[in-house]
């Protein structure tokens, strides 16, 4: 614990003598930067992106946390999220939604194209006819903008039956100016996998960990391919990830940020990008 922190120093006392060298003018308004939080809401998915003024969220957590995010959201004096993305149906990324939906004005909701009998699922459908929001179920990628950033979501090839909800998780890829921010939802080996074939694969600079940082053998394979300068965990210290995911994070040199010590926050002004956390 105490090595990570250092490292977090170092990096961060390279990133800010960066800013310094590299001249501050040429760097984005603020109004055109991107800061995504992750709140730390135990072992679930709760990211919200802002860039030009537009929000994103990806995934809600579970039922208790929707409260949570929908306080965060509005002390942040956001009443409209622009784009809802639940990657999957699990009541750690869905639960939450509900209560958003219902709180708060949603413009586009993207989700993965299949049907889950979960309580979380059923209300969040719902209440979005109660609202008569219509839903995009994904069967191909969507780009779009946001703000600024670039915004890539690609949901699995194909849906199978016998597939666990993690493995028909939507993968979100953002780039902003000369950064890139993956999420990968909870995919599992398959969806990993199945990812990483479907074509190039450039180095990130920000990593969602995928799945809470529970080990499987594709990890090394995302890593080896994404080669992430900074890593996010979403756990919590009761469900902590797995010492050999957070072992292998450090052999590829990434810094890694984890939710069960706080909510985390980074932003970019399209040459760098910082992280700080709640601790």
């Amino acid at each position: 614990m105490r090595r990570n922190r250092w490292i977090r120093a170092i990096v961060t006392a390279a990133v800010l003598l960066g800013l310094l060298l590299g001249g501050c003018g040429r760097a984005l308004p603020a109004e055109d930067r991107l800061t995504v939080t992750l709140l730390s809401v135990g072992k679930a998915d709760a990211i919200v992106l802002r860039c030009g003024g537009e929000t994103m969220v990806i995934d809600t957590g579970e039922a208790d946390d929707g409260r949570k995010l929908v306080e965060y959201l509005t002390d942040e004096g956001i009443g409209r999220v622009d784009v809802l993305i639940i990657t999957h149906f699990d009541r750690d990324h869905v639960g939450g939604a509900a209560l958003l939906a219902e709180k708060l004005t949603l413009g586009r909701v993207l989700l993965p194209d299949y049907e889950s009998d979960r309580a979380e699922y059923t209300g969040f459908m719902h209440m979005l006819e109660l609202r008569g929001i219509v839903s995009e179920r994904l069967q191909t990628a969507v780009r779009f903008k946001l703000g600024s950033a670039e915004v890539l979501v690609e949901p699995p090839e194909a849906y199978l039956e016998d597939v666990g909800d993690n493995d028909m998780s939507l993968i979100t890829t953002v780039i902003h100016g000369e950064m890139r921010l993956v999420f990968m939802g909870d995919s599992e080996k398959l969806r990993t996998r199945q990812w990483l074939a479907g074509g190039d694969k450039q180095p990130c600079d920000f990593l969602k960990v995928p799945h809470h940082g529970t080990f499987d053998k594709a990890l090394p394979e995302l890593l080896q391919a994404l080669r992430p300068r900074f890593a996010a965990i979403c756990d919590s210290a009761r469900n902590p990830a797995e010492a050999e995911t957070l072992d292998l994070l450090a052999d590829f040199g990434a810094t890694v940020y984890r939710t069960a010590e706080g909510t985390i926050r980074a932003v970019s002004d399209g040459r760098t990008l910082h992280l700080e956390q709640d601790n």
